[in-house]
Parts: structure tokens; sequence; C-alpha cells
């Protein structure tokens, strides 16, 4: 452990920061050691060996590069370039990796619109504000087809977007083409996009509907994120003849094990089936935990037309009227999916676990399995509170095991988020007639436990074979101290204990979950927390999974609906197969490949929020007048946020609806507080609401506040 070691190693980074416990634990750093490591780190940067940027991040001193100036507090003017988000008051953040989101004043926006790659120049800040900079050049749209909603004005018709674009109009030819009636939801594809201040025109692709009717909900969404669940016919019939070129046998180093008690436990409502799971007693009180995954990569030839295709969607998206897939059906609820008393080809991973459910050995190997049976959650759930049955024995060794891995993690640190999220049963017309929590029985635990065993030991063991190799990681980074800072004055307001001050470690993070789990305010917490967490991504380099304290982590085991699966795979198939020859796939290509996968799954989580919210109104719409309990989620000069606690779902109380006191924000107690009553509307307080009304065009519900504890 010298300085030399350390700056050597942070100048192979290229200006990539790391944090001290990354570059600890690359420089392989022992816990003992810790403490003098941080002091000679600390010296570094006070003689200016290193530099700590304001997130944390150290870089070694050099000619400054893009990231560099970036990253640094209070550095000249630079240019870094980010993901472009604007908000409805004008102004907008740039999302730039390594460093917080970058404020951009609305008239330092110059004609940036959301989605958009920009380049910035950096301005100095005054000490503890976040990085200012001002758009210099837009250097690729993030799209050009917009739906929304046609709206007549003075000389023509204008596009309403239901979500922030663009701080200009968006204004419809109507000198051709389609030319839609007022109000109609319609899909409108850029033609100019103007200079300065002068408005952005389009031209009527499709007409959608009208936007007070339900059944228009999914298509909506579908357009407005450019998602199709639908395949070409070339491309079907490309796949239709590769699989039958594939044997479902065994041979060819293909592991069989069919005889093996294999199971596949899913949602009622799974539309594929692509990870099962086996238990079987190994010499005494060890027991092997077989984690087996459809071979996929067998029926997606690298570089093909369905490769193409699968990685521009990057992942499968969800909703409740349907989903759209990132691979054929032919493959994903067919040939790939494990179904019962059929035989598929999967990649399987064998973990041999001791007593205490430590991992003494991991086998990898290419397989054949029949699935004995197909249970949902619900099911195993009965089996293990009947206590009996043909299956009980089974179930209750798996839920042994995997409750020790539970608790194994939890002491290692890993922070375990249970934060339930609205379902809806619809009817005919598409609105939900109820709206309930998600739910986590014992059974879900007991897969995420296999899922996260397996996922790990793949990361830990498939790249660092005789030389380590690129690969490509789930990683999750330690929140910024920005974020830190703003969550523990949040928590100190609610009268809750924060956090410290500086680097906080996951186990501080689990200890404050754990310190509210019998909180009435625990989803609340959960929820505020979770939002303070920098975002899990794909990397071709490993930086750790901060949220769930593992070193190495990756996603392996669904490759039917995410890219980065597949690519694993392909990757752990060359192992077995080709163990000492560099994979066939460049590090540039693994970087550009995490970075598309990381961005489609930002897209589908997006889609998939404004789909939920869409079904949120509808429902609420139907309860106007109605009374219900709620908890204040969020509080702004103008009034307050309020979930309902029921269903989940969120509604808006404004300062001028409310009745026996003038109400002004307080800052510091983050609540609202009467002048002459000096009673408060704080985050986390139970209150009682009655709903006003809803605009499906705005994406807002109002509330009266009818009571307040």
């Amino acid at each position: 452990m010298n300085k030399e070691t350390n700056l050597k190693k942070l100048k192979s980074r290229r200006g990539r920061g790391l944090r001290p416990k990354e570059l600890g634990r690359s420089l392989e750093i022992r816990e003992r050691q810790y403490p003098d490591f941080r002091r000679q780190l600390n010296e570094m940067v006070r003689t200016g060996a290193i530099i700590r940027a304001s997130d944390g991040r150290l870089t070694a001193k050099g000619p400054p590069t893009v990231k560099d100036v970036a990253t640094v507090k209070g550095s000249p003017a630079g240019e870094v370039q980010g993901l472009m988000e604007l908000t409805h008051r004008g102004f907008g953040f740039v999302t730039v990796e390594g460093m917080d989101d970058v404020f951009v004043e609305g008239r330092d926006v110059h004609g940036a619109a959301s989605g958009d790659l920009v380049l910035l120049d950096l301005r100095r800040q005054k000490f503890g504000k976040g990085p200012k900079g001002r758009v210099t050049r837009i250097l690729k749209r993030g799209r050009s087809t917009l739906v929304g909603t046609a709206v007549a004005v003075p000389g023509g018709m204008e596009l309403a977007l239901s979500q922030p674009f663009a701080n200009r109009a968006v204004r419809l030819a109507t000198d051709g083409g389609i030319v839609p009636l007022a109000g109609m939801l319609v899909v409108a594809r850029v033609t100019d996009w103007g200079e300065g201040e002068a408005p952005i025109r389009a031209e009527v692709e499709e007409v959608i509907g009208s936007p007070d009717d339900p059944l228009t909900d999914f298509k909506f969404v579908l357009r407005q994120f450019d998602l199709d669940p639908q395949f070409s016919p070339q491309l079907e019939a490309e796949v239709a003849r590769h699989a039958k070129g594939v044997t479902i046998a065994p041979g060819n180093g293909r592991t069989d094990i069919r005889s093996h008690r294999v199971v596949t436990i899913d949602p009622e409502s799974a539309r594929d089936f692509d990870d099962a799971i086996s238990l079987e007693r190994r010499d005494g009180e060890f027991w092997e935990l077989g984690v087996h995954i459809a071979d996929v990569s067998m029926f997606v030839p690298s570089g093909g037309a369905l490769d193409r295709e699968a990685l521009a969607r990057g992942n499968s998206v969800y909703f409740t009227e349907g989903v759209v897939p990132m691979l054929p059906h032919l493959l994903s609820s067919e040939l790939c999916s494990l179904k019962p008393d059929e035989d598929r080809l999967t990649v399987s991973a064998f973990i041999t676990l001791d007593g205490t459910a430590q991992v003494s050995k991991v086998r990898f190997a290419r397989t054949l399995i029949r699935s004995k049976r197909r249970f949902t959650y619900g099911e195993v759930h009965d089996i293990l509170a009947n206590g009996s049955g043909k299956w009980y024995k089974f179930f209750r060794s798996l839920k042994d095991v995997t409750d020790q891995l539970y608790k194994r993690r939890v002491e290692q640190g890993s922070v375990d988020f249970d934060i339930p999220e609205p379902l809806f049963d619809l009817d005919q017309n598409g609105v939900p007639h109820f709206v309930h929590p998600s739910q986590r029985l014992d059974s879900h635990r007991m897969v995420e436990e296999s899922m996260l065993l397996a996922n790990r030991v793949v990361a830990e063991r498939i790249p660092n074979g005789k030389s380590k190799r690129p690969f490509i990681y789930r990683v999750h980074d330690e929140p910024g101290k920005e974020q830190v800072e703003k969550l523990s004055a949040l928590l100190k307001r609610l009268n809750l204990p924060g956090l410290p001050r500086g680097e906080v470690t996951s186990k501080e993070v689990r200890d404050l979950l754990l310190a509210v789990e019998d909180s009435p305010y625990r989803d609340l917490i959960e929820s505020i927390t979770l939002r303070s967490m920098a975002k899990a991504i794909y990397l071709a380099s490993n930086r750790g999974h901060f949220g769930l304290a593992f070193r190495s982590y990756t996603h392996f085991t669904s490759p039917i609906r995410r890219y980065a699966d597949l690519v694993v795979h392909r990757l752990m198939v060359e192992q077995l197969t080709r163990p000492d020859k560099p994979w066939s796939i460049s590090r540039a290509n693994l970087d550009k490949i995490a970075q598309q996968c990381s961005e489609r799954e930002r897209a589908a989580l997006e889609a998939e929020r404004a789909y939920s919210r869409l079904k949120e109104l509808r429902f609420l719409a139907t309860q106007i007048d109605k009374e219900f309990d709620g908890i204040i989620s969020g509080v702004i000069p103008k009034g307050i946020f309020v979930q309902i606690r029921e269903f989940l779902v969120d509604g808006f109380v404004s300062v001028d609806w409310l009745e026996g006191d003038e109400y002004v924000f307080d800052e510091g107690l983050f609540a609202l507080r009467g002048k002459r009553m000096n009673e408060l509307l704080q985050l986390g307080q139970e209150v009682r609401i009655r709903v006003r009304d809803v605009s499906i065009e705005k994406r807002f519900a109002n509330f009266l506040l009818v009571e307040a504890s």
C-alpha cells in the first residue's frame, strides 16, 4: 500500500473516478488497513497529487479530461455532455455520468428538448451548490416522433404534450396530410426544429383517438415511447427457420439433468418462464442449489437480424394490458419458456452451500432440463402454510436455505427495499375497478434469494479465469454526498435518525430502514430513501453493487426479457467451451451494449410509470367526492401531495383550498404552517382527503383536505 500504487491505479482509469472504497477494493486493501489507506488518500488530495470530486470520487491529476472538469466542484468553465430533462417551469437538468445532475436555467436551454444529448458549458458555483451549466450544442435529438393532444390556436393547431418537452410551441401542419379534430390524441413527426424561440414544426402521422377513451391509454403510451409489440413478418420467418435447426436433446457438451427435481415459480399472470430451481442434498449438511436459465443464446445468433432487434429493444416492457417483448412469441413464450413436462435447453449454475449458507463450490454447465411442475407464488405460499403435501418438504428445505442466504446478505449490509406497487384490475372499458398494493410473500423471497446468489457467483467467477476479461456488470454506486445530506435533513424533520456525514455504507442505509420498519411512515421513508440512491446501470467494468453490498454483480437470470443477460449467457458459453481464448466480443462493444441496455431500461421504466399514472387517474376519476385516508408524501410552497394509503395513488391539495387559516411554506420543517393557528402540515403526516377533480390531459388529481391528524 503506497502512494505510487494508488496513483497508478487512478491513472489507469483515464479520468473515470473511483470512490475510496472502490479504490480500496480494487487494490485489495484489508479492513484493518483501511484507516491508514484513507489517511494516505487525504494527504494525496491535500498535496494535489489526486483530485476529489464533489461526489467523492478520486481521479489522478493530469491533463484535464471532460469528466475531470465535470466532476471538480468550483472548477473553471469546462464542457461535458449528458441527457437533458426539462421541467414544466422551463428550466432543466442534465444527467452526466460521474457527477450530480447539472442545473440549466430556462434562458440557457437554447432550443434543447427533453431526451436530447447536449454539450454543456459548466459555470462556477458558490460553495455548497450543485453544478450549473448552459447548453452550447445539441449533439443528438432524443426523439423526432411526438404524441400529444391537438389544440386549436389562432392561425392553426398546436400539439399539447403531457410531459415537459421543449420551451417552445409545437405547431402542426394544416396545409395538407392529416388534419385532426381539436382535442384528439395524435402522433406527429418533427419536420423542422427551428431556431431560437421559433416553434417546432411537425406533421400528423396518425390519430389515436379521444383522450376521454380509456381504451386508448395502452396505444398512447406505446406510441409516446416508440414501443412496438409486433415483429416484422421477415424477422418472424427468420426466427422460425433458425429454430428448426436447434436440437433440444442431450449431447454436444450438454448435461442431461431431466431426472432432477426442477420447478418454476412465477406470478399467476406470468407470460414467460425463463428461470427454474432445483435443490438436492449433498454430503450430509450440504445443499446443491441449482438455478437453471433458458439458453436463449442458442436461438439468437450473435450479429443476426433478431440480435440487432433485441439489442434495439433492450428489454421487454410490461403493462396490465399487454407486453412489448424483447423476443418474438415463438421464443419468449414457447421454445425458451421452461414449460412443465417439456424438454428445454438451459444454462445452469450449481451452487453448493454448507449448513450456514456459505458458498463452498460452484460449477456451471449447459444443461437439458424437464420442469416437473409450474408453481405460482400463491401456491407455494399455501403449501408452506399448510405444512403438508407432496411438495412440502422440498419447499420447506428451499425456504430454510434461502432464509439463511437472506440473513447472511443482510448481515453483510445489503439493503432490502420492500416498496409495494399499485396493481390494476381493469374492466372491459380499460378503467380500473380496483387498485391494490402488490404483495411480497415468502415464496417471492425464496426465488429472489436464489436468483441474487446465481447472479453474484456468475459475476465473480465467469470473467475471472486465467486472465481477467471484460464483462457486463450490474453496477450500483454509492449515493452522492449532496443526496445523503438532503435525505438526512429530511429524516430529521420527521424526527427520525439521519445518516452519518461523509461516506455512507449500505449497512448504514439498511440500519436506517430497520429502524423505521414498524413505523407507520415505513413505505414513505423507503420510497424517499430509494429516490436518494444512485440508479443501477450496466457497465463493462466492475464498480460493485452498493445496495446489495456485493463486490460483483450481474444479470444472468432473465435472457428472455433482458439483452444484458443474453450477452452474459454468451460469455458464459464461451467460458465453458473455450476457456483459454479471448472473448469474441471486444471491450468497446461491451461498453456500447451496456450503455444501450441502461438507456432502454430507463425508457421502459418511464413508459411503465406513464401507463400506471394514466390508470391511477382513470380510477380516481370514478371516485370523485369520496373520502380516503392518506399520508402527506410531499410539500411545496403551493400545497401538499397526498398518497391514498389503500390504493398507493397520489393527488395534490392546493394551499388555495386549505380552510381555517392561511398557510405558508416552512422550509426548515419542510411543512406548511398556519399563520394564525400555527398548525403544521408536514411530510409523513396522516390526513383524510376528498377527491376533488381529475385531469387526464394534465396527468393531475386534485384533493381537498378533510382532516389532519
